[in-house]
Order: structure tokens, then sequence, then C-alpha cells
């Protein structure tokens, strides 16, 4: 049966024992394949823009993210806003904006990032183009600067501020590439150890790397000033192509022989192309921005993807109507994961030991969750951030069971997702 490890390891992600409350923002990372640029193989018929913006509304919606950074965007400064009126601001939701138009003047290719207006607002950005020797990049680095613009302190000058890098990094595999790749990573990293500002910074990108041993990744992650390093949410360094111990962390390629052209790669799922790395100020929380533990994951990746696409065998991770967006949408998979942002509550009383979430069993196959808040959403993932399976909730309530029998042995996450935003997390054993 399901047993505790300890109450102790519930993670109050509201922070509240410390007199205050976290805000949760959810990140996500997407090679959007081609979107609105037109070549030889991505044709208006095999890769169509129209119905790309359906596929991004579908995921997007389904996600909710409150940043979304994005590759592959045609070269075009109109394509933001038929992002932004066509995928993200649909459905009801008006809360998205934009950071501006870069480029390098030549790239058919560009970054773009995308916020949660309610949240957060830009404060400035910033472009990285030549390498050290003054040589033109392959594509612009972008670095977004925002801030928390939903905090009651905002006034008094306490603002939180989080920069996120975007990078699109050279493709291919022969020894020019992976040496553009390390000039890319090379120019990011002077550019942060002259500039970086005293506040958290993230990572996302489509990084084009077989192994955490290539320069480039060697750059990010272990560059001569400690201050400015990357880290990897999941903590997951290897040789990721074609191993199928990493199947849970594989972004491409969603299709095997389906390639429409030659415009999808092909091949199924063997390569972790995409990432989001964190600053070490945010694994530590040093500037009130905080990785959730667990929450790091490939949108659509149920670990049984091996050399296989999206689709077969039936996925276990997302509904098919999404599994089917994603399969549509990109060759890649989207990476998401999420951060605690610290705020403010005057006069806000500490949670008491008794109001965080207690769990019971009524028999051995039963679990019993009761919070002292209105749950709306419980869901069970294995140690890596993997969604296994979602607690049926039809209505928000403070007390849910759920059956355990069908969970093999091991330990596992239960995220608690309660009606005012909060995410509490536990971590719970079926020693059955």
């Amino acid at each position: 049966m399901l047993r505790t490890l300890s109450l102790a390891t519930i993670l109050t992600i509201s922070l509240s024992a410390l007199g205050q409350s976290a805000d949760t923002l959810r990140i996500m990372h997407y090679n959007l394949l081609n979107y609105r640029n037109i070549t030889a193989q991505c044709t208006e018929s095999t890769n169509k823009a129209d119905d790309k913006d359906g596929y991004l509304s579908e995921i997007t919606g389904y996600v909710k993210p409150d940043v979304l950074t994005v590759n592959e965007m045609g070269a075009n400064w109109l394509n933001p806003n038929k992002i932004l009126k066509n995928a993200l601001n649909t459905n009801g939701v008006t809360h998205f904006d934009q950071a501006e138009f870069t480029n390098n003047g030549f790239s058919s290719l560009t970054n773009m990032l995308f916020f949660n207006t309610e949240k957060l607002s830009l404060y400035q950005q910033d472009a990285i183009e030549k390498d050290l020797s003054g040589d033109d990049l392959v594509r612009v680095i972008d670095i977004y600067t925002l801030y928390y613009s939903n905090d009651p302190d905002l006034q008094k000058g306490d603002t939180t501020f989080l920069s996120l890098v975007v990078a699109h990094l050279k493709a291919g595999s022969t020894s020019a590439d992976k040496t553009e790749r390390a000039k890319m990573t090379a120019a990011l990293m002077d550019y942060l150890d002259k500039n970086k500002k005293a506040h958290s910074y993230i990572m996302c990108g489509d990084f084009n790397i077989q192994t955490a041993t290539e320069d480039c990744y060697q750059n990010l992650t272990q560059h001569s000033n400690a201050n400015v390093r990357f880290f990897d949410p999941v903590d997951a360094p290897g040789s990721w192509n074609n191993k199928q111990d990493f199947a849970n962390l594989h972004t491409q390629s969603t299709h095997v022989s389906d390639t429409r052209g030659g415009c999808f790669s092909g091949g199924g799922m063997d390569d972790r192309f995409d990432f989001i790395l964190c600053g070490k100020e945010v694994m530590d929380n040093t500037y009130n921005v905080r990785y959730i533990d667990g929450t790091y994951r490939a949108l659509g990746q149920d670990s049984r993807r091996f050399n296989g696409d999206v689709l077969s065998p039936l996925n276990s991770m997302v509904p098919n109507k999404i599994a089917n967006a994603l399969y549509d949408m990109s060759d890649h998979l989207p990476v998401i994961m999420e951060v605690a942002v610290k705020k403010n509550k005057s006069g806000m009383q500490p949670q008491t030991y008794s109001q965080r979430p207690m769990v019971t069993y009524p028999d051995n196959q039963q679990v019993k969750i009761s919070s002292y808040q209105l749950m709306t959403r419980v869901v069970i993932m294995n140690m890596n951030g993997v969604e296994i399976m979602e607690v049926a909730n039809p209505e928000a309530s403070t007390e849910i069971t759920f059956r355990s029998d069908g969970l093999p042995s091991g330990v596992y996450l239960v995220e608690i997702q309660t009606i005012d935003h909060q995410r509490l997390i536990t971590k719970i054993v079926n020693a059955q």
C-alpha cells in the first residue's frame, strides 16, 4: 500500500511558512518547425501555417504557459502578432503579449518570447549577434528580462526580475557544426560574465546536441565563472542520442517515417535536443525565483516513445487531441517546467502544520487526500516529473480518494493544485 515518506517532504510552494506566498510561473519552450517559413521541403501544403496556428492553440490551451519561448519562427516581424492573434489570445484568453522582434538580417528563422501580462511585464531585451572574434553567429541569441508585475510591493522597489535566454544552436553533427555551436555559447557566457545582473536567469532552446560532453554544453555548465553557469534541473548528463535510458527526456522526432516530403525529421524519438536550463540562483532560490522539483518534462513524452512517434503506442501523458496536435505541429516536443516566484502578503499568517495536505489509507488499494483548500487537480508523477495518472476530480473539493492498485511499486510525486493556483507536492511510496 502507499505510505508517505514524511510530512516534512511536503513542499508547500506557497512559502507561507515564511509569512509569504508564491505565484507559479509555467515556462514552455517549443521549436515550431519553420513557422510561416517556406522552404523546399516545408511548403504551404506540407507545413500549412493556418493549421499550425490551430495546433499551437490546442497545445498552449492545454498547457497554459505563463512564458512561451520559441525557435524557428519565420523571420518576418508580423509573425509574432499572428501567433498572438491566432494561437495564444484565443478561446477567451486575452492576456498574452510579445517581446520585440529581432534578427541578424540574414537568418530566415528567429526566436521569440510571449508572456502572460497578468503576471509579468517586459523590462528590457538584448541580443547577441557576434562571436568572440567579431564574426556573425548563425542565429541571434536573445536575452529577455521580465519582471513580476503582480507584486503588491512593486512600488517599493522590491521587484523580482527574471531573464530568459533563448537560443537556437547550429544543427548538424559535423565538426564544423559543433564548432559553430561552441562559438554561440562562448559568446553568450562571455556576455553573462560581463553583464549578468543580480537576479534570476533561465536558458531555453533547441541545442541540437547529442551529448553533455560537447563543448557548447560544457561552456554553459562548466564555465570558469561559477556564478554564470547553467544547471540541468533534472541533473541528467550523458550521451542522450539513441539511448533508451534517456527516453523520458527525448524531444525529437515526433515522426518515424511520415516526414511529409522531408519537412519533418524522421527516425522517431531518440534525441534530447530541447532544453530549459536554470542559473544556480534559480536552483538555490537566491532571488525569489525557485525551480519547483519534479515539474520539468517534455510534453507528450511518457517514456514509451523510444524510436517511435508521439502517437503509437497510445500516449498515456496527454489526451489524444493533444498528441495529434503535437504530431502535426512540429518534429520536436515542447519542454516545460515551473518556478515559484515569491510575493509578499502583508499580514498573512504562516501556514500551520495542520493545514498541510494529509494522506490516509482507507484500505490497501485506496488513498485519501485531505486539504484545507479546495483541490482542483491531483496528478501522480514518477520521480522524473512524467505524469502517470490524473485523479478525476470533476468538482473542486477538500477531499479526494483514488485507487492505487494500478500503480507499480516505487516512489511517486503527488502534485495537488488548489483553487487559488497554489501547487503542493509530496512524495509517496507504493510498496505493494
